[in-house]
Formats: structure tokens, sequence, C-alpha cells
């Protein structure tokens, strides 16, 4: 039979509400009470209800973060920033991956509702925008990476400025004399992949290319997926004009570019140019220094942790918005061309 907190009471010497005070607010106990107590629960082997906890403070202390690829090195990143900052004040985390689903995303959100969590840090696939909205009316959420454009959403959003850091990378292959440029985008459902496009549209418009939906070189697929990104690459490397370089939306796209130019043999730089929006965890072991557009994951995790306390704090916070700026690191994988 599973201890009580009568039984750690009885062990200890002392009554169940002061137990109670030790487990919930152990500063407010003395050191010598409390080490008492703390000695009796583990000679008890005793677990607190956290369920019934709950119940009677309405609260659980726990945030629930729902975001697209676990396996992306950029979410992983953002992920531990978060954790991190919950775990200082109190909070446990709840992750799941919705791998772009939009019913695995409806189902974790019911879940996490029905887990009674404080508050949603949310990267949603913008299938179940209406629903999101209608959580955001009851519930603390901050949105990372991918904002939902609905008048009704109540919450905060953290991103990186896409349309700046495509442009910028546009703009530093145009400067090197590429003209025709291969673009593989994805997911245009989401603001990431409809910002970073309209990025690459701009620099190219501006220096004269249009690059609209007649644009040659453009591979557009459902899924940030490094099988996607081998699949464009493929299409966009055949071709008989082929592209001078490629301009890659996403880091997990850009390691299935690099292994289809592996296995088959291409050059970086010498006989096409790559470039990426975002590093790649370890890039520094890669056959190629990349040239990238940095992002900053753990920031924006901080910041997104900041955020979603406050917003528990103070429910009734207007909606903020807050842009990390990407950084342009030219690497080693562009070279000079006449286009």
């Amino acid at each position: 039979m599973a201890a009580t907190i009568r039984d750690v009471a009885r062990l200890a010497g002392v009554s169940t509400s002061t137990v109670s005070r030790a487990l919930n607010a152990p500063s407010c106990v003395k050191h010598q009470t409390l080490s008492r107590i703390m000695k009796a629960v583990q000679e008890c082997h005793y677990v607190p209800n956290t369920f019934a906890r709950n119940l009677k403070t309405n609260s659980s202390k726990t945030i629930g973060l729902l975001i697209s690829d676990i396996s992306n090195s950029h979410f992983t990143s953002m992920a531990k920033a978060i954790e991190t900052i919950l775990r200082e004040n109190g909070f446990s985390m709840i992750v799941c991956s919705t791998d772009e689903n939009p019913q695995q995303e409806l189902d974790y959100l019911h879940h996490m509702l029905s887990s009674q969590v404080d508050g949603l840090i949310l990267n949603t696939t913008n299938f179940n925008n209406d629903q999101i909205v209608e959580f955001s009316s009851r519930l603390p959420v901050v949105l990372i990476e991918r904002n939902i454009e609905e008048p009704g959403f109540r919450g905060d959003y953290i991103g990186s400025n896409n349309q700046e850091g495509m442009k910028e990378m546009t703009q530093y292959l145009l400067r090197n004399g590429h003209r025709k440029i291969g673009l593989i985008n994805c997911e245009t459902q989401v603001s990431t992949g409809r910002e970073r496009l309209q990025g690459f549209v701009n620099a190219m418009r501006a220096a004269g290319i249009s690059a609209g939906t007649d644009y040659p070189y453009l591979f557009d697929c459902a899924s940030f997926s490094v099988e996607n990104g081998y699949t464009g690459c493929a299409h966009l490397m055949t071709m008989e004009d082929r592209p001078t370089a490629l301009l890659v939306t996403n880091n997990t796209l850009t390691i299935g570019v690099l292994k289809y130019l592996r296995s088959h043999q291409v050059s970086v730089p010498k006989d096409i140019s790559v470039m990426s929006y975002g590093n790649i965890e370890n890039s520094d072991l890669f056959f190629v220094d990349l040239g990238h557009a940095a992002l900053s994951p753990y920031q924006i995790g901080e910041k997104a942790a900041g955020c979603i306390l406050s917003r528990i704090e103070k429910p009734n916070l207007r909606n903020r918005e807050v842009i990390f700026e990407p950084v342009l690191m030219t690497g080693q994988s562009v070279c000079s061309t006449k286009g």
C-alpha cells in the first residue's frame, strides 16, 4: 500500500499541514524540521499526489510545449532553453511533437488541456487555428516561429525575421553573380514558409528577376523533411539548364540537399553553390563550410518561457511580438559565377 502524507507526518513527528507546507513551500519551514520531513519522505517512499494537488490549487505548475519536429536541432535547443527557465521558476514541461500532422496536433492540444497545463508554447501546423484561437481565450499561449494571423488570438509571438534573412542570403548570391538560383521551400500554409518565400521573391525582383509561380527554379514541397530536401535537389540538379546556386529554406531540408550532392559527387561550391536558412548542428564537421542565416533558437526559447510565465501571472496582458534578426554567415559554400 502506498504511503500517505499522514504516514510522513507520523514518522517526522509533525502535523500533516506542516508536511504539506514543506513539500509546497519549503522556504517557509524551519531547516531542522524540513530535514526531518524530507528524511521521513525518503523512508516512506512517499510520492505526492500531484493530481489531487492540482485540483486543490487549480494549477499543475506545468507548461505544454508543442512543436513540429523534436528531432530538429533548432527545436531541441529551443526546448532546452524553455525547460531551464521553467525549472528555475518551479514549473515542469510536457513536450509533444506533431510531425506536421494536424490531427496529431489537435489530439495533443486536447491532451494538454485535460492535463490542466497552466500554459501552452506552440509551434503550430496552422491547420487548427480556430481551435487555438478559442484555447487562447482561456489559457495563456505563446507562439514560436509560426504566427497565427487571426484577429481573435490572444497571446504572444516569438520568432525570426524570415523575410530579412532570406533577402540577405539571396542578395549575397546575386552579388556573387548568380541569377539562376534554385529555391527549395515548403509549407507555405505556415507563416515561416510564406515569409521566407517572400524574402526571396522581393530580393530577386529588386535585381530585375521575376520569381513568381512560373519561376523555373522553384521547388515547393509539403513539409520540411530530409526526404523532400533530397527530392528537391534531385529535381533541380537534373534540369537541362540547371541552377548555379541552391537556396534552402530550412536546415532539415538542407541535410537532404547535402546528402544528394554528396552521393552524386557534386562538389560544393565548385559545381554548385549552396546556402541554408538556419544552421545544422555540428556542421563544422561537414565536407563544406555551409553559408547560412544563423538563427537564435536558444534565445527564442528563453524569451518564450519568460513570456508564458508573465502571461500566467497577468492573463490580461496585451498581445506581444518579439522578432530576432538572423545573422548572415557566408561560409565557404558559395563561389562567384557569371550566372
